[in-house]
Formats: structure tokens, C-alpha cells, sequence
């Protein structure tokens, strides 16, 4: 071959590399991201347990610090947060309780600092929806950890601080990283606008109440916490996680939603009722949490309940949660439709018998006048 057919096939395969890659990115784009707990334990040498544990996490902390684009050292942030988690799945699984609390420890101050850093970068920048979509990830590993651990404090509070980091997160961007279940029951997450409108607000309160009161008695305060919502979770385990969602409030959250009232309460005694009434593959919740506070001022009553949620956990709910399918109201909803069809299909029998009788009664009529 001369150089010049050598010259053409060498253009002709850059042009068609050039074609697939464009093909190749494309399709990356239009992939489902499905929602799997992808974080492997941590194999090192330098976990928790050891002695240069905190050198380590010094490192990292310059790395961060030498990495002047600020959407790049989010990213940094983002992926040592996780890398926190595999720690403490490490510790968990070998029920090193305490190591696996300095590693949630670690995290929680690593997600304070992801909060920090967003301030300086645009909310459409592609950095930061990159590492919105990291947290929710970050998210659904800690759920699985809470199902296999459902009573570790420093589980339930990494995990609280992750849901606080997705509603700031949130806000920034002005987006929601949306998850949904499929009809294999996995999850994939899609990136939806949020919409600021008030006919979505009304919405959302048609499907979700959440009210929290609290009753001052002398130097205690009474809490009341009453919350209803729709879920297309049908399973006690999933609607206990959802529930536990749903109660997993922010300060802010819990001040916006807080009234102080002079009524009296019943009882100050501690309870936790829920139930839930399927029908058509969604669930109807209804929960209220009542307990007493040693805590008279505002803001003390909204630490103490934001305390109380936070210690909540699945296998508390899913002790006193209650499950009713209400399969015979839909059979009676058959039966009711059933009988008017057959009331309708009567009347219209019924009605050429009612015109041929009238017709009739007019002939007799005629005939008796042509007689007089």
C-alpha cells in the first residue's frame, strides 16, 4: 500500500473511532442507574483500630486541601466519606463496635465539611450533582447497615447526617435524586427538577402530614409527634424504613413544625403506635409517637425530639407496626358495581313493557269516544 492509501485508512479509522466514542457516550447516558450497595470492605492496613489511623486521615486532608478546583476536592470529599463507610463495614462485621463508631465519627465530620465546600460552586455545576448522586448512593449502604444493625447509635446518627446532607444538597442544586422501585423490587435513582410552585406544595400535603406538638406541665413538656403518609411499600421491613424516613427530621425541620399548646395531655407515659392499610399496593400509614422531655424552652424541646427521632430505629417500628389488606372492601366495591350494572340492565327491560302498556291505554281511549 502507497502512502497515500496509507494516509486515507488512517483518516477513515479516526473518523470512525471519533463516530463510537459519540455512540459509546450516548449510551452511557441513557443507562439505568440501579441502586446496589457497591462499597466493599476496607482491607488496609490503616483502619481505625490503628495507630496511624489519624496520619492517615491528615493526608487526606491535604490532599484536599492542595486541590485547587473547588468541584474537584468536592469529589475528594465526597469519595472519603465513603471511604469511611467501607471502614466501618470492616469493624461492624468483625463487631468491633467501638472502631466502627470512630469511623461513622470520621464520616459525620467529612459530611460537615462537604456541606461547607458547596458554597463556592454554581448548584448546576456537573461536579456537584455528580456528588448528589454519590450521597444518595452513600444513603442506601447505610440502610442496609441499619437493617443488619439496627441498634448501633453511631449507624443511626451517620446515617442521620447523611439524610441532612441530601436536603442541603437538595436546596444548592434545586434538584431531587428520585428513587424508585422497580417491578423486580430494585431501585434506581433519576435526577428530577424541583418544582417551587404552590399547587405542587399542595400536593405534597395531600399525600404526607406531619404534625408535632408539644404541652408544657410544670418543668416537663409533653410531645406528641402524629404523622400520615402514602407509600407503595407493602412489606413490614419496608414500610418501618420508610416511616423511619419520614422521622428523620432536621432541627429546622422539627422548629418549622413544632406548636407549643397550654392543653392537657392524657398521659406522659412513652408510646410508639403505627399502622398501615394496604389496598392496591399502596399503603396507608398512620403513626403517632408520644414521650415526655425534661425541657420547658423552645429551642432545648426541639434538641430533646430531634434526640428521640434520631435514637428511633427500624426494629422499634417494625415491633409495634400493624398491617391490615383491605381485600374485602374491594370485593364489596365489585359486588356494588356488579348490582348496578344489573339495576341498569332491569330498567332497560323494563322500559319497552312500561311504553307498550301506554300505548295500548291510548287505543282503548280512541276506540271509547268513537263509541259516543
Amino acid at each position: 500500500m502507497n502512502n497515500k492509501g496509507i494516509l486515507k485508512a488512517g483518516m477513515l479509522l479516526l473518523v470512525l473511532g471519533f463516530v463510537l466514542n459519540i455512540i459509546g457516550v450516548a449510551s452511557a447516558s441513557d443507562a439505568t442507574e440501579y441502586l446496589v450497595d457497591d462499597i466493599e470492605e476496607y482491607n488496609g492496613s490503616f483502619g481505625p483500630e490503628n495507630a496511624l489511623y489519624g496520619l492517615k486521615l491528615a493526608f487526606e486532608n491535604i490532599d484536599e486541601s492542595f486541590t485547587w478546583n473547588a468541584s474537584e476536592k468536592l469529589g475528594k470529599k465526597v469519595s472519603h466519606s465513603r471511604l469511611r463507610i467501607a471502614e466501618a463495614k470492616t469493624e461492624l462485621k468483625k463487631n468491633n463496635n467501638e472502631a466502627a463508631e470512630k469511623a461513622f465519627e470520621r464520616y459525620k465530620e467529612k459530611v460537615k465539611e462537604t456541606e461547607e465546600s458547596i458554597s463556592g460552586i454554581p448548584g448546576n455545576d456537573s461536579g456537584i450533582l455528580n456528588a448528589q448522586k454519590m450521597i444518595v448512593k452513600h444513603q442506601y449502604v447505610l440502610e442496609q447497615l441499619i437493617g443488619s444493625h439496627p441498634n448501633n447509635t453511631g449507624l443511626q446518627n451517620a446515617y442521620n447526617r447523611s439524610l441532612e446532607q441530601e436536603n442541603k444538597f437538595e436546596l444548592k442544586t434545586e434538584r431531587k435524586i428520585e428513587r424508585v422501585r422497580t417491578s423486580e423490587g430494585k431501585h434506581i435513582i433519576r435526577e428530577i427538577k424541583k418544582e417551587k410552585d404552590d399547587e405542587q406544595k399542595d400536593d405534597s400535603k395531600d399525600s404526607r402530614e406531619l404534625k408535632i406538638k408539644a404541652t408544657i406541665t410544670g418543668n416537663d413538656s409533653r410531645i406528641k409527634i402524629e404523622l400520615k403518609f402514602d407509600t407503595n411499600s407493602t412489606t413490614n421491613a419496608t414500610i418501618a424504613m420508610d416511616i423511619l424516613n419520614e422521622l428523620r427530621l432536621t432541627r429546622d425541620n422539627i422548629s418549622s413544625l413544632l406548636r407549643i399548646e397550654d392543653e392537657t395531655e392524657d398521659s406522659s407515659k412513652e408510646s410508639l403506635k403505627a399502622d398501615a392499610q394496604i389496598r392496591m399496593n399502596i399503603s396507608k400509614v398512620n403513626v403517632q409517637y408520644k414521650f415526655a422531655l425534661n425541657e420547658t424552652n423552645r429551642t432545648e424541646i426541639i434538641e430533646g425530639i430531634y434526640g428521640k427521632l434520631s435514637a428511633l430505629t427500624q426494629a422499634q417500628i417494625q415491633d409495634v407496626l400493624e398491617i391490615k389488606v383491605k381485600q374485602e372492601v374491594e370485593k364489596d366495591d365489585k359486588d356494588d358495581k356488579e348490582q348496578n350494572r344489573e339495576d341498569k340492565e332491569n330498567r332497560i327491560e323494563v322500559t319497552p313493557q312500561k311504553r307498550e302498556n301506554k300505548t295500548e291505554n291510548q287505543e282503548d281511549r280512541r276506540e271509547n269516544k268513537k263509541e259516543d
